[in-house]
């Protein structure tokens, strides 16, 4: 897929990503594991390349989370084309277009279910998602209170 990033009035367009290899100590404690263990290469671009992109729908991406998101998505297998803007100062805003709408539909899922795995932390859900976690709780005991 691709994906472009909005830094400042310019389109970034990314290239390539690739992984980061840690160095690890011979004597001590070990190395922590860092946040993002992906790096990116992006160059500029003028205008988005979506020529004959007639779908497009929006999802939005925490500001913490924007990084992450753009290498899980770049690695992702589809034809689209992912713009990712700030809306906000704490959220990004990503556009998707496609192709078609089932394509559109699949990608759209997929973005959803990066952002929701990237909510997770340390086996805990961040607040945002715990909020409603706790409601679908809820219903579900209400429900089966009444059966």
């Amino acid at each position: 897929m691709k994906v472009l990033i909005r830094h400042g009035d310019t389109w970034l367009l990314l290239k390539e990503v690739y992984t980061i290899q840690q160095q690890r100590r011979k004597r001590g404690r070990q190395k922590t594991r860092g946040a993002a263990p992906y790096g990116m290469v992006a160059e500029s671009v003028d205008k988005l390349p979506v020529n004959g992109m007639r779908y497009r729908t929006e999802v939005s991406v925490p500001a913490t989370k924007v990084s992450r998101f753009a290498t899980k998505m770049y690695m992702a297998a589809g034809n689209a084309v992912i713009a990712i803007e700030p809306d906000g100062s704490d959220k990004y805003r990503a556009v998707i277009y496609a192709r078609t709408k089932n394509e559109l539909l699949r990608i759209k899922e997929l973005a959803e279910s990066i952002i929701a795995s990237l909510q997770v932390r340390r086996g805990r859900i961040e607040p945002e998602e715990e909020e409603e976690s706790e409601e679908v709780i809820e219903e579900l005991e209400e429900s089966e209170a009444e059966e």
